[in-house]
């Protein structure tokens, strides 16, 4: 099926719409299993639909993705006739098959005839329920689905007997006198009779269709039934409508509104949802089956200018989900914007059960919630005790960026398959690289399954895709007893059209977004910063997230649109003082929960406005991928990288730059040394590898914050962007994931330098903090010239030579405080190189190979972080010997991972080094 659209919505096309306004109609009327000769007719035109096809021209042909439902498909699609390619060509899925018979500009068919041999089911115990379709053009540019673009199902009905009840009213809810037209229809001849709450209005023998009006004259909850009666057997189905009445004014217990489902010290539940400038408010619960009913009709209250609607429940289970609802001014229906778990009719079908078992499902396309966005509450969904952590020196956080998505994917495929599970058996390779720090692209609930979080939707809600509430804390309680901290990125700029506060209004009039975006960087829906309840809104989510997930801080995405909304007269880039101030309050808000909390901001900006976020302790993300990319390529005229190296980048606080090679939104390096590298980068592996590793030290023994993209320790080269040349803008698609590159020797070897080095910084902290000397030579300078780079603090040093020709050999020479000939050890040197210091005291020169490098440290600096501390409450300990780990002492379970994460079968091992688990405290240890 087409997954990037997977159950979208859900179109009941018999169940609740008039013929004249379905998508597509069917012959006959009321599809079987067993039905004969059928055909499907869409109506391109249809108001239901989102008109992708409409007016198209006689010369193009239309086509369907058609496939189906069944009872053993688990809710996804199932037997699709000429498959549509992901990617590629797509008129490949171009057959006779599914290619539509034009009836006029707006109208087509598509003949199945009998529906199991149209879709080759012959499995008799398998049942079709539904059948799914797409609607596309022959290149598939443009496509016919519901009018919220969804995929359309039409609902396939078992054999025998049956009957439907339909309406000329797509929703079930009226806020006047209102005459609805009721069709009851039958397999067969019957005698049908529609009544209203028990009393008939019409009825009719010998017949299989009746219909008839019915006026709704006042306010109340009603049921229509449709009765179909044959001979001994009786079928029935009712239709709801519900003409609510106004809230009334009360206020929210102890007189100040708190936004969402709020469980009270009596165990009853508070819902609260903000909504200026409404009037009435029914909360909507799977409780009660969805009833809409006066009972939970909200009180409002409006407070400090804002209107606020509540009502309490009482008897809902502690350990229960609970799906809801809230209908405004009886037309909009929306979830909770301050859900703490989202029921997504659209999307959540897509989603594989292995990924969350217990997950809870949205009552699909066949329930009174059909195509309506639930917010889930569970009393207990927040309960979860935490281990204490101590949160890394920001100055000195090594942070390593990844997406749950791709990050534990299918070796050698882009399936987005990763998994929060998958992510915490690799928890140990993260560890051994060294970082104290991942920072996780978003998680909260965005639109889709497949994204990279920037659409989100709910603010305070997971999103499904990767795994549960208790997947994403347990990840966390895992890496901070590794010693690693957990930073979430947010979206503060704008939000997908799913947001419930998006919903309730039209642009033109929503307080919450503006119709056009006041600055340069607009993407989908834009907040509007002005708002006091969307700045509510931000200190709660951040609260939220510090408090009930334990993490340890934010990278704050885009924040050049967090401006006010009137301080943009001088441009987007130019200074803006109100960033400045909304940024602080933020900082301010993080630190009342965590005093040490981790604040980046993702603002590019000039010094002036970033010098001010730093002196307020907020790190700001510094872009070096263009210098990188062309050191690695091996061109000289830019190879500069002087926003690594400088303490007071700009006049920048000491410190308060997280500088990177590469993030997710910029292009591999080693994408441009294969493909641009001057020769012999592109045709030489070993010296395409030996500049990545050149670049990572010279990145990684400069002081200050740094951050890895995921994978490129491995030295990845996947295109990331949209053309071919690597140009373009962000290819947010699935990527290849192949955990198989660590038995790559180039691959290998990059992440050991890595590795050697993150921990030479994060194991020894004082070489990399203020109080340190930190000296280089030509590292800023646009040379092949050779470089040095000294980090020394106290009797402790570490020294990196760095030979950046292409093609000529040099000897480097360093003035060392500390280190001599016979104090110095190696920590990493370029591949296929033994490097031997010469020199008398602490004058020391070496003798480098073109594109090669070593890094030596003076014998008492620690080469790992160790985990070994957290091993210090635990009898049982684990020692390396020659080729097995043996461990002592009383212990009940016991695990072995090699660097990448990969359990191992026995304590019998190849020689390396491993990190064994005993008892859920780990340990390094080295098998010789």
């Amino acid at each position: 099926m087409n997954k990037t659209y997977f159950a979208l919505f859900a179109l009941i096309l018999a169940a609740v719409l008039p013929l004249k306004a379905q998508i597509v109609t069917t012959t006959p009327e009321m599809l079987q299993e067993g039905s004969r000769g059928v055909v499907l007719t869409y109506h391109a035109d249809s108001p239901l639909g989102n008109k992708g096809l409409m007016n198209l021209s006689s010369n193009f042909d239309v086509y369907a993705h058609i496939g189906v439902i069944t009872s053993k498909s688990g809710g996804e699609w199932t037997n699709v006739v000429a498959p549509w390619p992901e990617t590629g060509n797509q008129q490949a899925a171009n057959t006779d098959k599914n290619r539509l018979t034009r009836v006029d500009a707006n109208t087509y068919t598509l003949s199945i005839g009998d529906i199991r041999t149209f879709f080759g089911i012959t499995d008799a115990t398998e049942k079709v329920t539904d059948i799914a379709i797409v609607f596309r053009n022959a290149d598939g540019s443009k496509t016919g689905r519901t009018s919220s673009g969804g995929d359309i199902f039409i609902p396939v009905l078992e054999d025998g007997f049956r009957m439907q009840l339909t309406s000329d009213h797509p929703d079930r809810v009226i806020d006047k006198v209102t005459t609805i037209n009721y069709t009851v229809m039958a397999t067969q001849a019957a005698t049908l009779t529609l009544s209203v709450d028990g009393k008939v209005f019409a009825t009719k023998q010998n017949t299989t269709s009746l219909t008839a009006p019915y006026t709704f004259s006042s306010e109340g909850n009603y049921i229509v039934k449709g009765t179909a009666e044959a001979g001994s057997q009786t079928l029935s189905s009712t239709l709801e409508v519900s003409w609510p009445s106004a809230s009334l004014k009360q206020d929210y217990p102890g007189g100040v509104p708190k936004m969402g489902a709020v469980k009270n010290a009596d165990g009853t539940v508070t819902f609260c949802i903000a909504a200026p400038g409404k009037v009435s408010a029914v909360l909507v619960g799977q409780w009660n089956n969805y009833e809409i009913s006066d009972e939970y009709k909200m009180k409002y209250q409006d407070y400090k200018g804002h209107r606020y609607f509540w009502t309490t429940v009482s008897g809902l289970a502690n350990d229960q989900w609970y799906g809801y609802y809230y209908l405004i001014d009886d037309k909009y229906k929306v979830a909770d914007p301050y859900a703490h778990m989202v029921l997504d009719c659209y999307n959540d079908a897509g989603i594989s059960r292995a990924v969350w078992k217990d997950a809870p499902k949205h009552p699909g396309v066949n329930s009174p919630v059909a195509g309506i966005m639930l917010a889930a509450y569970r009393g207990d969904i927040d309960d979860y005790t935490f281990s204490p952590f101590t949160i890394p020196e920001h100055d000195n956080l090594v942070i390593y960026e990844m997406l749950f998505r791709d990050f534990t994917g299918l070796d050698g495929k882009a399936l987005a398959n990763g998994t929060v599970k998958k992510a915490i058996d690799k928890i140990p390779y993260i560890k051994s690289l060294g970082f104290n720090a991942v920072e996780l692209m978003p998680i909260m609930e965005f639109n889709g399954n497949n994204s990279w979080g920037y659409n989100t939707n709910f603010y305070m809600a997971p999103d499904k895709a990767y795994g549960s509430p208790t997947d994403y804390r347990d990840f966390i309680e895992e890496c901070h007893k590794n010693g690693i901290a957990v930073i979430l990125d947010i979206v503060f700029n704008q939000s997908d059209g799913l947001h419930p506060w998006y919903q309730l209004y039209d642009i033109d009039s929503n307080p919450f977004y503006n119709k056009v975006a006041p600055h340069a960087w607009s993407v989908l829906n834009d907040w509007n910063q002005d708002h006091p309840l969307v700045q509510q809104q931000w200190t709660d989510a951040l609260v939220y997230w510090l408090e009930k997930y334990n993490v340890d801080g934010f990278r704050f995405d885009l924040v050049k649109g967090l401006g006010d909304n009137g301080s943009y007269a001088n441009g987007t880039d130019a200074f803006n003082q109100s960033r400045i101030d909304r940024m602080k309050r933020l900082h301010g808000v993080i630190k009342s929960v965590k005093p040490d909390g981790i604040h980046i901001n993702e603002l590019l900006g000039g010094a002036q406005e970033e010098i001010q976020l730093g002196l307020d302790g907020q790190l700001q993300w510094a872009n070096i991928n263009n210098n990188s990319c062309q050191y690695a390529m091996g061109y000289d005229s830019s190879s500069q990288l002087s926003r690594f190296l400088s303490s007071s980048d700009g006049n920048r606080p000491w410190g308060s730059t997280v500088a990177y090679a590469e993030s997710h939104d910029e292009q591999r390096v080693n994408f441009k040394s294969e493909v641009y590298g001057k020769n012999p980068v592109p045709t030489n592996p070993d010296v395409q590898y030996n500049r990545l590793a050149q670049l990572a030290v010279q990145m990684l023994m400069t002081p200050g914050p740094k951050m890895v993209w995921m994978f490129g320790e491995l030295g990845n080269s996947e295109n990331t962007k949209e053309k071919p040349d690597g140009s373009g803008g962000n290819n947010t698609s699935p990527k290849v994931v192949d955990w198989r590159w660590l038995d790559d020797p180039h691959k290998a070897f990059l992440k050991d330098v890595y590795a050697a080095v993150i921990n030479l910084r994060t194991a020894n902290p004082e070489l990399v903090r203020q109080s340190a000397t930190f000296n280089q030579k030509n590292v800023n300078m646009p040379s092949y010239n050779g470089r040095s780079m000294r980090l020394t603090a106290g009797s402790k040093e570490a020294v990196a030579f760095i030979n950046p020709s292409l093609t000529t050999e040099t000897t480097i020479t360093v003035n060392a405080t500390n280190m001599t000939t016979a104090n110095a050890k190696l920590i990493c040197a370029s591949k296929d190189y033994t490097p031997a210091l010469s020199g008398a005291g602490t004058s020391l020169s070496l003798t480098v190979p073109a594109n090669g490098f070593a890094v030596f440290a003076t014998n008492n600096v620690e080469e790992s972080a160790g985990i070994d501390a957290v091993v210090s409450d635990t009898p049982a300990y684990a020692l390396g010997s020659e080729g097995c780990i043996i461990i002592q002492g009383e212990y009940n379970t016991a695990h072995v991972y090699d660097l990448s994460g990969r359990m191992m079968p026995s304590l019998t091992v190849p020689a390396g080094l491993y990190i064994v688990n005993i008892d859920g405290h780990a340990s390094k240890v080295l098998v010789h």
